[in-house]
């Protein structure tokens, strides 16, 4: 230990020693009586105690304790004084003296600085304690998770910036509080005492919690909690990591719903094939039954029938279209007739407090789109503002043609200029908040409760307007409504309806045998009777087996089969390799109720099977042109090819 003793009385300066040397016998004792001596000693450093007399000749005892303070902070400073007076004295202790020792009491010297060490030591450890806290501290603080610790009762005690992060309190605002007084929801409070009661009882708990945070958001946590003992053994406090995986929920979410959205594809092409299997007989027998029909009313009746069931499989290529985001190539297209079957939706089902008004001019330009893809469009703008209407209110339905100049073009997001269609659709309900549509064009993003939305509607929407080179035009206003105007590229000059092609004799036949195979019988039988009234030889197989079978018996014969892709015991696909493999110049033309085997999607390719592809349901002119092309590729019978 060293000691720096400021004094000018050489017996005052031999009597401190003693008493020091006496109480610690290997302290160092260095004796100055002038300032620059004593600061020279300061400056060395290592000084564990100072005593200095109050009064002295060169400099004062406070001149000393002012340089103290400057050079050696921290340091105990005791005076030791036989003429220092009580106020002077407090003086001195307010002024950073540690103490004071009359000279003429010597006996408390080895007492004062027993407690000045003391507290020093004592100081210097907390100082050291307090900053490892703080470094750890500030550890914890650049962690991602949020760090906190309860006490037993479930109190705050720690709230570290990871947890301000997340949950969006600041530390000030949650310390000595619970979670009933943070998260105000009964449900989040429940799930979070039952997850402290289970640590209590088992030491630790993990798992998930749907939480709200400061702004009403929620959010999901993983969340691990384990209890702090003493060193005894006796609980203290509880401690609690958790992590925001809101963000990993929400992937979670877009796979699932993405999975579910390809097992309804899955669902709606098995109702496709069913429902175009039943309409198939329908709209081959249609034309069989006209021209046996007898008077006008028959041929009316069987002109409906034809048309219903067109309607049919036109709603089943409307149903794989949405479930599977295809839908044939696009063509010229006349908007007013797509809006007019939007505008009978609505009516039929949408709730009486919304009010429909529509405005279709006659003279609209027509435009190159898919129809599926664009009545998608439309049903889905029309349902959301039906959404937006819930105590009901009036949606709009209106389509003008619009030439937009280049200023105006570009008064709109992703706006161009040139001659467009404009389709809007408006309502008087809610409006959309700034909030919302931030995200509102982000796939699985929805304002709705749980299991009444996908999210994919908007993103939906833009993605097939983008797709037909148009754009969006959104205005809406809070508590007024909302409006989507939609630009599509016109054809100018086209408003009429797109001219139909004319209709061409039906071609007939000369005798050639054809085989048709379908497990469905309906279908066979009348595809075999328009075969055989056009002059046409027909045999018929009910599955693959009985069809190879009756090529084998006829493969000189047989010029053209016919065959659904779809069956069991031999599906089409593998027939078509067994007759190529027996005669591979035989013609093969596939049908199936399912989506276009041709197409990029279908596991046939058939160019390998010299075949061609026919969706059900057909009529039969569309069977008979098929059946002549097919036919007139084939080599001539004997011609040794």
């Amino acid at each position: 230990m060293k000691v720096l003793h400021v004094e000018d009385n050489p017996y005052d300066a031999e009597l401190v020693h003693q008493i020091v040397v006496a109480e610690w016998p290997d302290c160092v004792v260095t004796l100055v009586t002038t300032a620059d001596a004593f600061t020279a000693e300061l400056r060395r450093g290592g000084v564990d105690v100072i005593l200095s007399d109050f009064s002295l000749p060169s400099f004062s005892g406070m001149g000393a304790l002012d340089l103290a303070k400057q050079h050696a902070p921290g340091t105990p400073f005791i005076f030791i004084s036989g003429t220092i007076g009580e106020d002077r004295a407090i003086e001195a202790v307010k002024s950073g003296a540690r103490d004071y020792v009359l000279k003429d009491r010597m006996k408390r010297l080895v007492l004062s600085m027993r407690d000045a060490l003391r507290e020093t030591k004592e100081h210097r450890e907390r100082v050291q304690a307090e900053s490892r806290v703080h470094e750890q501290s500030d550890i914890l603080n650049r962690a991602h998770e949020a760090i906190i610790i309860t006490d037993l009762e479930g109190r705050i005690l720690y709230w570290n910036v990871g947890a301000e992060r997340i949950f969006g309190w600041p530390a000030a605002e949650v310390m000595g509080c619970t979670a009933a007084q943070i998260f105000k929801d009964p449900e989040e409070t429940a799930r979070i005492r039952a997850a402290r009661e289970i640590t209590a009882v088992k030491g630790e708990w993990h798992g998930e919690l749907r939480l709200h945070n400061r702004k009403g958001g929620v959010i999901f946590i993983e969340m691990r909690r384990s209890l702090v003992s003493e060193s005894d053994g006796r609980a203290k406090a509880h401690l609690t990591l958790a992590s925001d995986i809101s963000e990993q929920k929400s992937l979670e979410e877009q796979v699932q719903r993405a999975q579910r959205l390809e097992n309804i594809g899955l669902l709606a092409a098995g109702i496709a094939h069913d429902l175009n299997n039943m309409l198939a007989p329908v709209l081959l027998a249609v034309p069989m039954l006209r021209a046996s029909a007898v008077d006008d009313n028959s041929r009316r009746l069987l002109t409906t029938l034809e048309y219903s069931a067109e309607r049919g499989a036109a709603l089943v290529r409307q149903i794989l279209g949405f479930a599977r985001g295809v839908g044939g190539e696009p063509q010229l297209v006349q908007i007013r007739h797509l809006l007019r079957d939007v505008d009978k939706f609505v009516a039929g089902t949408f709730p009486d407090n919304i009010s429909l008004e529509s405005d279709l001019p006659l003279d609209l330009w027509t435009i190159m789109a898919n129809p599926t893809q664009i009545n998608q469009v439309l049903l889905n703008l029309c349902v959301n503002a039906r959404d937006a209407m819930p105590q009901g209110g009036t949606l709009r339905l209106r389509a003008e043609n619009c030439r937009l100049a280049e200023a105006a073009a570009m008064a709109i997001e992703g706006g161009k200029p040139g001659a467009f269609l404009m389709i809007e659709v408006a309502d008087t309900g809610t409006g959309i908040a700034p909030e919302v549509m931030e995200r509102m064009w982000e796939p699985f993003v929805t304002t709705k409760v749980t299991g009444k939305g996908t999210g994919l509607g908007l993103s939906t929407v833009r993605g097939i307007i983008k797709n037909h080179h148009g754009f969006i035009e959104l205005r809406t206003e809070v508590g007024k409504g909302t409006s989507f105007r939609v630009y599509l590229p016109a054809v100018e000059g086209t408003a009429e309806d797109p001219i139909r092609p004319i209709a061409l004799p039906v071609p007939r036949g000369h005798g050639e045998h054809i085989l048709v195979v379908d497990d469905e019988e309906p279908i066979r039988d009348v595809i075999a009777t328009i075969l055989g009234q056009h002059g046409y030889r027909v045999s018929v197989a009910a599955d693959g087996a009985e069809a190879t079978a009756c090529f084998a018996r006829h493969a000189d014969e047989i010029q053209l089969v016919i065959s659904d892709f779809y069956m069991p015991n031999l599906s089409g696909a593998v027939l078509a390799k067994v007759l190529k493999h027996i005669n591979p110049d035989v013609r093969i033309l596939m049908v199936s109720g399912r989506a276009a085997a041709s197409g990029s999607r279908s596991p046939l390719k058939v160019g390998e099977y010299n075949g061609v592809f026919l969706q059900k349901p057909f009529k039969p002119e569309a069977l008979l042109r098929k059946v002549q092309e097919l036919l007139a590729t084939r080599p001539a019978v004997g011609s040794g090819q």
